[in-house]
């Protein structure tokens, strides 16, 4: 017979964050942080560039009491 002996060694095992993941999670935050402030300004931009459509369509609708059905035209000539 065959005796097998399994020999386990014992360590002080704890769970440390080495920096590969400290590096990515900052990567990660300031690229969110990048994309939010980006967006902030495309949509500044967008609204600047069709406030005048902002503001016709503001009194379309006070004029006709939220009705839009009547204002815009339903063929192309």
């Amino acid at each position: 017979m065959f005796k097998t002996i399994a020999f386990v060694r014992y360590s002080n095992a704890s769970i440390i964050l080495d920096w590969h993941f400290f590096l990515g999670a900052l990567i990660f935050f300031i690229l969110c942080g990048v994309l939010i402030f980006q967006n902030q300004i495309w949509e500044e931009e967008e609204f600047s560039r069709n406030k005048k459509w902002y503001k016709w369509k503001a009194s379309a609708i006070k004029e006709n009491k939220g009705d839009l059905s009547g204002i815009y035209p339903t063929s192309k000539k």
